[in-house]
């Protein structure tokens, strides 16, 4: 055996010689690598999955409508409480259901669909459009704007194995950002009672947040998609109504050709 300039000694064939202690180490690590780039792996393939039942179960066109009518009682209640307000001529809310804004979610601990944890963070393009009539000194109309909606935060989740229920909520409050802009259409508005105004609705929806989706208190879910049919209503009865005279549109067509 000799060395050459001080590098690791080299066998008579000119190879270098490793220790079986080392060898086995990188073996080790080795496998530990490659285990961990499955798991990462798996754990990427049950986020994706997340992210489209959270789209498809709560984000879906039906259950964006009860979110509307929550957002418009919400907003009601909160605008009612100011004394210069007379009435809430209308609330019009833009919630889109749109695949590309699914919350982005990190699992954090899996035990099964009925208990699980996760990160997320959501970001939609949904907007709010209130009308409000009322009185300082003159008559006056007021739109309000709410837009850029975010919130972040650690959740709970669970949901049956039909997912006819789903329940949900945050560990801690998460962080919630909502713009809101006031715009006087008619008459005039004193700044401090447009700035109170906006104060009023970002501190109802804090609330609503607080008092319904921050442990100990859950919000239950039962999305319309997932429910057990008791029996033909009348749209059902109307759908098939209409796939019936098309059926029957199109027999009489080709009979003709």
């Amino acid at each position: 055996m000799m060395k050459l300039n001080g590098d690791a000694p080299l066998s008579e064939g000119g190879a270098s010689s490793e220790d079986p202690k080392v060898a086995a180490l990188r073996q080790q690590v080795a496998e530990l690598q490659a285990r961990l780039r499955a798991s990462e792996a798996k754990v990427a393939m049950w986020e994706e999955c997340m992210q489209q039942l959270m789209h498809c179960v709560m984000l879906s066109p039906d259950m964006n409508d009860m979110y509307k009518d929550e957002c418009t009682r919400v907003l009601r209640d909160a605008l009612t409480t100011v004394e210069q307000v007379q009435a809430v001529r209308y609330v019009e809310c833009s919630f889109p259901s749109v695949p590309s804004e699914s919350p982005h979610i990190q699992l954090q601990r899996w035990e099964s669909l009925e208990d699980s944890e996760w990160v997320l963070r959501w970001a939609p393009s949904w907007s709010v459009q209130v009308a409000v009539e009322g009185l300082q000194y003159l008559q006056f109309t007021l739109m309000l704007r709410l837009f850029d909606f975010r919130v972040s935060g650690r959740m709970k989740f669970r949901a049956s194995p039909d997912l006819s229920t789903v329940v949900f909520s945050f560990v801690q409050p998460p962080k919630l950002r909502l713009k809101t802009e006031c715009n006087v259409s008619w008459g005039s508005v004193a700044l401090p009672l447009q700035t109170y105004i906006e104060t009023v609705v970002q501190d109802e929806f804090q609330r609503w947040v607080r008092d319904n989706v921050v442990a100990p208190h859950e919000l239950t879910l039962n999305p319309s998609s997932f429910q057990p049919k008791k029996g033909l209503t009348d749209a059902d009865v109307e759908k098939a109504i209409r796939a019936v005279t098309l059926a029957r549109e199109l027999s009489a067509t080709r009979s003709t050709q």
